[in-house]
Parts: structure tokens; sequence; C-alpha cells
């Protein structure tokens, strides 16, 4: 029988993409073999993802050496045990809360004139009818006769209750729209969770049909799709993703591009002209100019943090950053000039925490670059 740290153990190399093909074939089939591995999986997911999240934001503000000997005193090589992982995030934690109290003020204080507030949980469904019903976290059952019954919980959840699927039929419509400065999270009839980001629609069947599942995304979505059958499938900006119950994220987003990323499981991508299978750790970017899909192994963490309500930047270009906070903050950005787009920052912010400290950070460790704020417009210079 296989011990419970070996099992950690493999499920780590399985996310961490240190596997190899034969080791990812036979943990995939373990963790589809039983709902009570898929349960330990989850958990294990969930406890790597913090971990790194606590790393990379601790890393990100210069704090690489305290953290590279916390690591290596406290975590056992390939982090074996969950328990460990947690203390280590504890520890990390920790740390920066030590780390924010070093600065007196993270960033200047804040007048009306540079004050910006958050996103919040907001969105707009649409009927069958194509009436429109605002909804944001305040409970709500709205009904939609003969058709379904969704219930709006606070938070910013939308849950649709079971019906019989044979008593409607699947080309009838339900469309979700994000505006700027929100998101909301719709768990749809077949059980398939997704997280909506900023300035995004999904339309999709009340019911599904017999022989797939569709949905229509334009956007940003992170999607955990409930296992079954019938293969689920995204149309996105020109390309499809089919999968029959895994966890990715969707990003449509970009001027001409679609850009998907895989936390677990499978997923096949279909352009017009080629279909790519991608694993675990591995980003898909679709061109429309070129009508090609490019795939690389990345770190997830950075693509799929705004679930999670953070904000990870890696070395990104400024222009790429403002465009990310600006669906989120509901401002309108200009630069000085078309240089500074091209500044390659890092940083990270919760993603419910005021944005000047993020900026200020930024001034503080880029030469290059100075944020102007003036009501709910940035001038980067």
């Amino acid at each position: 029988m296989i011990h419970e740290d070996e099992i950690i153990s493999r499920l780590l190399d399985y996310l961490s993409g240190e596997s190899d093909e034969q080791e990812l074939e036979a943990t995939r089939q373990w963790i589809e073999a039983d709902a009570a591995n898929r349960l330990l999986f989850e958990q294990v997911r969930r406890e790597e993802m913090k971990l790194r999240w606590g790393t990379r934001a601790a890393l990100i503000r210069g704090r690489y050496e305290q953290i590279r000997r916390c690591l290596a005193r406290r975590a056992p090589a390939r982090w074996g045990r969950i328990a460990t992982a947690a203390a280590v995030v504890a520890l990390i934690v920790t740390g920066g809360m030590i780390y924010r109290s070093w600065v007196p003020e993270i960033a200047p204080p804040a007048t009306e004139a540079n004050l910006i507030h958050p996103g919040k949980p907001q969105a707009v469904i649409y009927l069958a009818s194509g009436k429109g019903i605002p909804v944001s976290d305040s409970t709500l059952t709205i009904l939609d006769p003969d058709v379904a019954e969704i219930n709006v919980k606070p938070g910013g959840e939308m849950v649709y209750a079971t019906r019989a699927e044979a008593s409607v039929a699947p080309d009838v419509m339900h469309r979700v729209f994000i505006p700027k400065g929100g998101e909301f999270f719709v768990e749809l009839t077949d059980g398939t969770k997704v997280w909506l980001n900023s300035y995004t629609e999904l339309s999709y069947p009340v019911h599904f049909s017999p022989a797939r599942r569709e949905v229509y995304l334009t956007g940003e979505a992170y999607f955990d799709v409930a296992e079954g059958e019938r293969p689920f499938v995204v149309h996105a900006g020109g390309i499809e993703v089919k999968v029959f119950g895994t966890e990715f994220n969707i990003n449509t987003q970009r001027a001409g591009e679609v850009r998907a990323v895989l936390v677990t499981g499978s997923v096949e991508i279909a352009s017009k002209r080629e279909r790519v299978t991608l694993q675990p750790n591995q980003l898909a970017v679709y061109r429309a100019n070129e009508e090609s899909v490019t795939v690389t192994a990345v770190d997830v963490l950075p693509h799929v943090a705004w679930k999670d309500d953070n904000f990870i930047f890696d070395r990104e270009y400024l222009e790429e950053i403002m465009n990310t906070l600006s669906l989120w903050y509901d401002v309108e950005v200009f630069y000085a000039n078309e240089e500074v787009k091209k500044i390659r920052l890092t940083g990270d912010l919760e993603r419910y925490d005021d944005i000047r400290k993020l900026l200020y950070f930024f001034e503080k460790t880029s030469d290059k670059v100075t944020f102007e704020i003036k009501g709910k417009t940035i001038t980067i210079r």
C-alpha cells in the first residue's frame, strides 16, 4: 500500500511539472479513479498554490535571501508534507507583515483627487426573453418562467437550481455580462463552476444538449468543469477548448490573442488550422493573424491569481499590467510616450487593496516611471 506521504509527493511532482510522461498518466488515472482521490488532490493543489503565492509575493518584494533560508530550514525536499507547506505559508505571510512594518508609509495619503476604489461583485444576467437583471452580492432569487430558477448569494455567487433537463430545450440560452470593475461566480446546471473576471461575457444553454456542453466566452474566466461523459467546449476568440473535467483559465482580453492556461487535467485546443493538447502547467497562445497555437511551460500562478483575489506580475510589460488593472479598477490610463509601455515590472497586490500601493512600489523599484492620479485617470510618465 502506498503511504500518504508518497502520494502527496507524487501529486506535487504532477503539479510542478516534474513528472515524466508515464508518471503523468499514472497520476491522472489515480486522480480520476475515486472521489476521495480527487478530494485529496484538490487539497494538495490549494496548499501548493498558497505556498507558491506566499513565496512569490515575498520574492517580488526583494526578500529572496530570507525566504531561501526559511525554505532550506523548514521545508524537506520536494515539500513532502502538506502540514509543512502550510507552516511555510504561515511563516512567509508573517514575514510579509514584518516587511510592511519596515515601510512607515507604503503609499502617499489618499485624497479625493487620487482615491480609486477596487471592483466589486456585479453583473447583469440576460434571460431567455432578453430581459437584463442587474445582480450584486445581495441575496436574490430570479425566475425565468418554465426555464430556470437562479439563486444569487452573498459574495457574488449565482447558482442554477436543478431542473429536469428534458423539460427545457437545449437551445434556450442565458448570458452573463460583467462590467469593468466587476466580477462574479456562476455555477451552471451541470455543476460546472465559472469565475468571471471584469469586462467579460459568458453565453450558455440553461440546459446542455445530450451530445456535448458548449459555452461562448469573451473576456476572462476560470473554469472548474464538472466531470461527465459529454465533452465541455468553450468557444473563445476563434478557438475551441474541449475538456471532460478539468480546471483552466481562458483570456481573450489581449487584442488578437487567446490565452489558455491549464491547471489540472487535459484539454484539446482546436483552431481552423490545427489541434493541440495541453498538459498541466502549460500555456497555449492562439494568434488570430497567424491562425496558429504555440504552447509553452509556465508557472500558472500569475495567470490564475485573480480568481483568488490577487494580482501577480512577473516582468510584464507596463502596458499589459495597466490593461489588467484598468479593467478591475475601472480607470483610464494615458502614457506620456510610447516607450514607457515596454518597461518590464514585477510586483504583487491583493485584488481588493489600494492600487496606489502597487504604483508607489513600481516608482520606488524603478527609476523609469512615475504615476499621476487625478480622479479616475492615471497618467504615466
